[in-house]
């Protein structure tokens, strides 16, 4: 049977597929001529004309639904939506059964038709198994519990019947947050570490668009667990000064409707906090989930975390990994009851061990050490920050335990610092992270090797540029 577009006529090609939905139907080109037409004449709630209705879904006009009027018919903005991710969706599976034939074994075949295509394409997450005297690269605290605290942890733990199930629920470390942060305990949800969490989140989100939006660069789990999961990473880059570049954003919340957007505040690997202005922008143009993950906020002093009562589509990422605790892998999610109620259906049972909640319970009892050691950490990283600078090597203001800075060459001061037992991150590549590095504040002896070890390694780098130079002039 042919199938013929209803907005121009022409029936389907190679090039031109054509999507039947109902009795009506609509080829590719059209559904993009239509989408640029709708992003581009985007109007006003006020300006929005009545009693129009979409041919497609027989919806009316109104919202966040804009609809598109043809000759003799319309089709809304949601329903290219879908039929954009049907044709995708489709043009994949084509793809796929082209591939695949002729595999020569059934373990190449599992690999190449059974793996999600998405999954084939990324690589896993990575740490370092270098050997070092000086870990400074995981934001980790480089500080482990006092005497006191762990003598009342192992007596703790000594009691702990490890043959039975944990508090399914962790009643009991919920209601000791709840009372800390001052937050009802309906709304709160824990995670084994905050990336089970921003999982959860995804699969509870993800029921009208499948598309999950972030400024970048950033937290590298939002995209791999996003295309882990078939979802549609969208990625905004953010301005000069790693803010969020709002008219980029704003554009794409209004182009795909995301179902989900994450803001990293302060943002990790920038160390930066986002504009509170530019958040709200973001947080009040949006009818999806609005997640800050505030990680780092302990460095910062700053929270979203008390607007939750007033924006409903706003919810707070904690964690208590950057504080002294990543053994215990412990996120924290802070939302509206009702949207946290949707999201336990999908959590894991006893997804908090016995050992992880006992610990969190007595560290929130006896948390003074906590805060000496945050204000030890934000004391050396202003000392770390400041010696950059007067080293002339470009460093980034941060509001987070980690400093961003740029050399001439990172993969050169990575192996020099390397080799002295030092290991921290090297995010060199492509764009704007060219040449870039961080570095987690450690203990202040840790950071004075740290600084010492490239007061050596940047002369020696300019030396050894200035040689290759002198190479190339040479060089007839």
């Amino acid at each position: 049977m042919d199938v013929r577009c209803s907005f121009c006529n022409i029936s389907g090609t190679d090039t031109r597929h054509i999507a039947q939905k109902g009795e009506l139907a609509i080829c590719s080109e059209c559904l993009s001529l239509v989408r640029e037409i709708l992003e581009e004449f985007s109007v006003s709630d006020a300006s929005i004309k009545k009693g129009i209705y979409c041919s497609f879904c027989n919806r009316e006009q109104g919202g966040e639904r804009r609809v598109f009027e043809g000759k003799s018919i319309n089709i809304c903005i949601e329903c290219v939506n879908e039929i954009e991710a049907e044709i995708k969706k489709e043009k994949k599976g084509h793809q796929l059964e082209k591939e695949t034939k002729g595999f020569s074994s059934k373990l190449e075949s599992i690999l190449y038709t059974r793996v999600k295509e998405g999954i084939r394409q990324i690589s896993a997450y990575e740490v370092p198994t270098l050997g070092y005297r000086i870990k400074l690269d995981g934001n980790e605290s480089p500080f482990n519990l006092p005497e006191d605290v762990l003598e009342k942890v192992l007596k703790e733990l000594r009691e702990i019947q490890i043959n039975r199930y944990p508090d399914a629920q962790a009643t009991t470390l919920r209601d000791k947050i709840s009372s800390i942060v001052r937050f009802p305990k309906e709304g709160i949800l824990l995670g084994n570490g905050s990336d089970e969490l921003i999982e959860l989140l995804m699969i509870t989100f993800s029921g009208k668009t499948q598309r999950v939006l972030y400024p970048v660069p950033t937290f590298s789990m939002y995209r791999i667990i996003s295309v882990a999961l078939g979802l549609e990473p969208i990625e905004v880059e953010l301005d000069d000064g790693f803010d969020i570049d709002l008219k980029a954003m704003l554009r794409e919340i209004r182009r795909g409707d995301p179902d989900l957007i994450f803001l990293a505040s302060p943002n990790n690997p920038t160390g930066n906090r986002l504009s509170d202005e530019r958040v709200f922008e973001i947080i009040n143009n949006s009818t999806c989930p609005v997640i800050l993950d505030e990680a780092y906020c302990d460095f910062s002093g700053k929270t979203f975390l008390p607007l939750i009562e007033k924006h409903e589509n706003l919810m707070v990422l904690r964690s208590m990994s950057k504080v002294g605790f990543a053994g215990i892998r412990l996120g924290i999610l802070f939302g509206r009851p009702r949207l946290i109620e949707e999201i336990n259906k999908v959590r894991l049972p006893y997804n908090i061990n016995s050992l992880t909640q006992k610990i969190a319970e007595i560290v929130l009892d006896n948390s003074g050490f906590v805060r000496e050691n945050i204000q030890l950490i934000v004391r050396e990283k202003k000392r770390v920050y400041e010696t950059l600078k007067l080293m002339g090597i470009e460093a980034f203001p941060s509001d987070a335990n980690f400093i961003l800075f740029r050399v001439s060459d990172a993969d050169y001061v990575f192996r020099e610092l390397a080799n002295r037992g030092i290991l921290i991150r090297n995010f060199n590549s492509p764009g704007r992270l060219k040449n870039c590095m961080r570095v987690t504040i450690g203990k202040p002896e840790e950071n004075t090797e740290f600084l010492e070890s490239l007061k050596d390694i940047i002369p020696a780098l300019k030396e050894r540029e200035e040689n290759i130079d002198d190479k190339r002039n040479k060089t007839p």
